[in-house]
């Protein structure tokens, strides 16, 4: 869906070099003709590895991958690995399009490989929140402040739990609720997975970027620059103020940005009127890729970059992205 927007570019070069317990009860004898589950002469279970996940409690598999089925333990777990916790949540009241993604998108072998590199959860869109304040009811996850972009519907979210000292640490930083007519496919999901640390606006807008059929290589070619990433939230925040899409204060954020990493910048700007945060990065990149002055510099590699979205008081979004070389 298409919704009014607006989109503003420059361009701006400087010369000079670049400078960035178990039972102990026996089990009965098995009958002489089930050879389903044999003890090797270790007393091991063949095929053990691919059990465990099966009998442990609080897990399940999705494909051939173990996932947690309790939030408490899996937060544990990447807090004490340093990890991202992917989080999939379901609606088991209609669990139809869950089940589709579980069967054809998590089970992908294609998959398999970036999945192992996080932390993995599976929650009822239900669940509530492991850590109760006896003078409260419960409070279901979906509806704690953390996960507003998610809008209280199944879809997948990541927290960073990968540096204790990072600003980032312990927040939400995905939000893709699922949404009529927009599945989440393996290209997608595997996009997800494979974002630059940011926040969860900042990781949007890159999403949308890289989602985008024509594919530009500015957010893969160069690295994802914290300090662009600031200077690209301060432009959309001056555009939500100003309550037009421009290049507000450039001269003075370019010197910055020269002075801060000794490269030429360069700047492209948009607002979205949709008022959900993936849909708005859609529409974001969408109107670049209406103007080809704008994909050009998206286009075009760049050593560094940032992007990001401020959303004003109105709920419109305002989206720039800042690139350097």
């Amino acid at each position: 869906m298409m919704h009014h927007g607006l989109t503003a570019l420059t361009l701006t070069f400087i010369l000079g070099a670049p400078a960035f317990a178990d039972g102990d009860e026996t089990p009965p004898e098995a009958p002489a003709d089930s050879a389903e589950i044999q003890l090797t002469e270790r007393e091991e279970i063949q095929g053990g590895a691919d059990l465990l996940p099966l009998l442990l409690p609080g897990h399940r598999l999705i494909g051939r991958l173990d996932w947690h089925t309790d939030y408490a333990e899996a937060y544990r777990q990447a807090q004490d690995e340093r990890k991202m916790l992917l989080l999939f949540f379901r609606d088991e009241a209609d669990p139809r399009i869950a089940d589709i993604y579980e069967r054809d998108v998590l089970s992908s072998d294609e998959l398999a490989e970036p999945l192992t590199g996080v932390v993995r959860v599976v929650l009822p869109q239900d669940a509530v929140r492991p850590f109760r304040i006896p003078e409260l009811p419960d409070l279901p996850i979906l509806k704690h402040s953390s996960f507003k972009f998610m809008y209280g519907r199944q879809g997948i979210a990541m927290i960073d739990l990968t540096e204790p000292d990072s600003e980032l640490y312990g927040h939400v930083v995905s939000a893709h609720p699922f949404s009529a007519g927009r599945m989440y496919t393996v290209r997608g999901t595997k996009i997800v997975l494979g974002l630059p640390r940011g926040t969860v606006t900042q990781r949007a807008l890159i999403y949308a970027v890289r989602l985008h059929p024509a594919a530009p290589i500015s957010t893969t070619a160069g690295k994802c620059h914290d300090y662009l990433c600031k200077q690209a939230r301060q432009s959309s925040r001056l555009m939500a103020a100003y309550g037009s899409v421009g290049h507000h204060d450039w001269g003075t954020r370019y010197g910055e940005i020269a002075a801060q990493t000794g490269r030429a910048a360069m700047e492209v700007a948009a607002m979205s009127g949709n008022h959900s945060l993936i849909e708005a990065s859609i529409e974001v990149v969408n109107q670049w890729y209406g103007s080809p002055a704008h994909w050009q510099i998206m286009s075009t590699p760049a050593a560094i970059f940032g992007y990001d979205l401020v959303r004003d008081a109105t709920g419109n979004w305002w989206g720039t992205g800042v690139f350097a070389n």
